[in-house]
């Protein structure tokens, strides 16, 4: 095995240590390294995966990250919701700290701790690259590219109101050229967007269009399945 000469250790800002090391404590991770004076610093450790801390006076929120790659995104992310709602007493999927949320098959989530450390955890392989680049295909339809650009704003970005815009604009625009699978398609994950959006008259609508198009009821299933969230 060859020796590291050099060894990187980004060090994520954070308003208090205590606070800090407590949260990434009552997730699982353990905490390594701690002291109080001159500065405020710590560590904690999982998996052999390190998070570096400093207390920063007057931090508000992060605009710095991390990436950690792991071999079981799914179980990590529910490890995650189920430490959150023990303690925390819910699953925050919105403001200081939030998880986000993960559909089966998905390759990566974002935890962001107390801090506004928004944290990647990132599924071991090539396929959270090959997601991302789906978009950018040149076999795929009109449609689908727009299915693959609305999962990967969706996904990657957490940028919901953008992917239900791609998708809104696209069902209209290609009404007429598009399979009825691939409107079903559209049709599942508007529907879940308008969900967590909060928007019932969408999630409303989205539904009763669901039950006009003529796909067999379980391929419709298969779909619901692929792009629903887990919570």
């Amino acid at each position: 095995m060859q020796t590291k000469n050099w060894i990187t250790t980004p060090v994520l800002p954070c308003r208090a240590i205590s606070e800090t090391l407590s949260f990434w404590e009552n997730i699982g991770f353990t905490t390594t390294y701690r002291h109080d004076r001159p500065y405020q610093y710590g560590v904690v450790e999982q998996g052999g995966h390190q998070l570096h801390f400093i207390r920063v006076k007057g931090v508000e929120f992060s605009l710095v990250g991390c990436l950690i790659m792991v071999q079981d995104i799914q179980k990590v992310h529910s490890d995650f919701c189920a430490s959150l709602k023990m303690q925390l007493g819910k699953v925050p999927l919105t403001g200081i700290p939030r998880i986000s949320r993960i559909r089966p098959g998905q390759t990566r989530f974002t935890l962001t701790d107390v801090s506004g450390n928004p944290v990647i955890f990132i599924q071991i392989g090539e396929k959270d690259q090959s997601d991302y680049e789906e978009a950018s295909r040149e076999s795929l339809s009109a449609m689908q590219k727009a299915i693959a650009l609305a999962l990967r704003l969706r996904d990657f970005k957490e940028d919901y109101v953008a992917a239900a815009k791609v998708l809104d604009n696209e069902l209209i625009k290609l009404e007429s050229e598009i399979t009825e699978t691939e409107r079903a398609e559209a049709l599942v994950i508007r529907s879940e967007l308008a969900r967590v959006l909060g928007d019932t008259d969408k999630y409303a609508e989205c539904n009763f269009l669901l039950g006009l198009v003529a796909i067999p009821e379980e391929e419709l299933q298969r779909l619901k399945v692929k792009h629903s969230w887990n919570d």
